[in-house]
């Protein structure tokens, strides 16, 4: 079993259930997963994310979580400067 720790931020909290909104929620699944696969169980739109960071570091969609990760989802950041940090490659979206 593989139990992650999600928190969405911002207006990425419109697309997740009421009680998963404005703080951190569990998910437990039987299988090892990537977080495209995690955004699309919590029907979270990837075209409306900039950075994921998985136990503090920035990750693709394509990262496969291990048990207990802590994930972390940033909207599109409109009027903060982020460049040092790597941006979510749409370009490898499977």
């Amino acid at each position: 079993m593989y139990t992650i720790n999600i928190r969405c931020y911002g207006e990425l909290n419109e697309y997740l259930p009421a009680s998963w909104q404005q703080g951190s929620f569990r998910m437990t699944v039987s299988y090892r997963i990537t977080i495209i696969d995690i955004l699309k169980m919590c029907q979270v739109p990837i075209d409306e994310i900039d950075l994921i960071l998985v136990n503090g570091d920035a990750v693709d969609f394509n990262y496969q979580i291990e048990s207990n990760d802590k994930l972390s989802i940033y909207p599109i950041f409109r009027s903060i400067d982020i460049t040092p940090l790597n941006l979510i490659n749409r370009g490898n979206v499977h």
